[in-house]
């Protein structure tokens, strides 16, 4: 499992320091985080909205996360990388102020995006009925 290489690598306090703080950021929206842990990455999810907010995991460069609706983030701070069909990454060397923010921000534009997709099954189902 990824997560046992991420508690075993260089990056691990780093890891366990931006997990927590992805978790509490998370729980502002919603009231469990659930994680699932897989060979290459341990994502972060709820049930409340069936879907996934990100996935986190040790690189030699720092920590990532990776925002699974990455691409319908608008990126005012500039972080997020990749150009993926949804995913888009953030790397992380230091949890400072400013990675703070933007996480914080990157949390709440993927809970929207989350309610949004709820939202829309809603309207489908109530259409076909």
């Amino acid at each position: 499992m990824q997560f046992d290489k991420d508690l075993n690598s260089e990056q691990a306090e780093l890891f366990l320091e931006v997990r927590e703080y992805l978790t509490l950021e998370i729980q502002k929206y919603v009231e469990k985080v659930q994680e699932k842990y897989s060979d290459n990455i341990t994502s972060l999810f709820t049930k409340e909205l069936s879907g996934g907010f990100c996935y986190i995991r040790t690189k030699e460069s720092g920590v990532h996360i990776g925002w699974f609706r990455g691409v319908n983030i608008e990126d005012k701070y500039g972080f997020l990388v990749g150009n993926g069909k949804q995913i888009r990454g953030q790397i992380i060397n230091k949890l400072d102020k400013s990675q703070k923010e933007a996480i914080s921000y990157y949390v709440m534009q993927s809970y929207y995006v989350l309610v949004e997709k709820e939202e829309l099954k809603k309207i489908k189902c109530k259409g076909k009925s």
